[in-house]
């Protein structure tokens, strides 16, 4: 990549706030941050920024078709169910010069949700 380049890992808060049955999901989701830290420190002097962001409950067919959601095992109230054009908006301004100082972060775009968790 040159100079000027941006990358947007998409992680989840399972990679900060988890729940019991989602190990292996959940620590794929940490080792994303994890990578996205050691990327940006690498690609720093090089001028690449690399940032992550960690979905909340989006309202994608991942969600709906989860198997405890469907049970009932988890409770995801409405109001905290994103949209699929939150996140985009978030990588757009990740990946735009307005972020051009933003290196090695993580965004949650969960509408506040792991604030309650």
């Amino acid at each position: 990549m040159k100079s000027g380049s941006a990358i947007v890992n998409i992680s989840s808060i399972h990679a900060v706030e988890t729940e019991p049955q989602v190990a292996s999901y959940a620590a794929s989701k940490a080792a994303l941050v994890s990578l996205t830290r050691s990327t940006a420190l690498e690609g720093k002097p090089k001028g690449i920024r690399c940032n992550v962001i960690l979905p909340g409950a989006i309202d994608t067919p991942m969600l709906r078709d989860n198997p405890n959601v469907r049970a009932g095992i988890e409770k995801i109230d409405k109001a905290d169910v994103g949209q699929p054009e939150n996140v985009a908006a978030a990588i757009a301004f990740l990946a735009s010069d307005d972020a051009a100082f933003i290196q090695g972060a993580m965004l949650r775009v969960d509408g506040g949700r792991l604030d309650r968790l």
